[in-house]
């Protein structure tokens, strides 16, 4: 029987635009103080990447990014940031974990219909622990997964593992995700069908480039990907 792992941030709900819109709120309060928003912007999206090799994909890492972005444009600008401004931004950024990410419309429909299609499926997300439970509680999308995985990284031998949890083998079975780095490559490296989910990402993605030689199909919706899937 073949099997479907799902990613869940920015493929099954929708997180990125917390971010987007954490961001604009905490640019906004930047230049309210008299400092260079665009320029703390910029900085806030290169130390936010740069910080991934320390703090990973954890809940502190893009506050700490907005605020050190401050502490550097200091440093270039001499801006003089209140120390109050610098709190109510760590408090925008930490917004992030606690607003709901909108699932995506089509979601539900082809969960169901890959089920209905006899595919066993999981659900296979990275992250804060707490924060990927309390987003896949209020997606309401559990209840059509026969397993699912938090992980703190999506290695071809955890992809592998939860497959043969689901009862399957690798070359009958799929991954859908939007991330080349996080989703693809380790899904095609461990043997499985792999379907890119073109929504919008971040530089740390946007950034990445993929192995020469990599196969994968891509879709613009999810219920394209799954289109893909019944029709191979």
């Amino acid at each position: 029987m073949g099997a479907v792992i799902f990613d869940g941030d920015d493929t099954l709900w929708e997180t990125e635009p917390l971010y987007d819109e954490a961001r604009s709120e905490a640019r906004g309060l930047v230049e309210a103080s008299g400092g260079n928003g665009s320029l703390w912007e910029r900085l806030q999206r290169e130390i936010d990447v740069k910080n991934v090799d320390v703090h990973g994909f954890s809940a502190s890492r893009f506050p700490l990014s907005c605020v050190t972005a401050c502490e550097k444009l200091f440093e270039l600008t001499g801006w003089a940031v209140p120390g109050e401004v610098v709190q109510r931004i760590n408090a925008v950024a930490m917004q992030v974990f606690d607003g709901r990410a909108p699932v995506r419309s089509d979601a539900e429909a082809a969960l169901a219909l890959l089920r209905a299609n006899g595919f066993n499926l999981g659900l296979l997300t990275k992250g804060n622990q707490e924060v990927q439970q309390r987003r896949i509680e209020s997606s309401g999308l559990a209840r059509w997964f026969d397993r699912i995985e938090i992980v703190g990284d999506k290695s071809p031998e955890v992809i592998s593992q939860l497959v043969r949890d689901l009862g399957s083998e690798p070359r009958s079975s799929w991954l859908v995700g939007n991330s080349l780095r996080s989703d693809i490559v380790p899904a095609v490296s461990a043997g499985l069908h792999a379907i890119r989910l073109d929504a919008h990402t971040w530089e740390y993605e946007r950034d990445y480039v993929a192995p020469p030689g990599l196969s994968f199909l891509t879709a613009g919706t999810l219920t394209s990907a799954v289109e893909q899937i019944l029709d191979r």
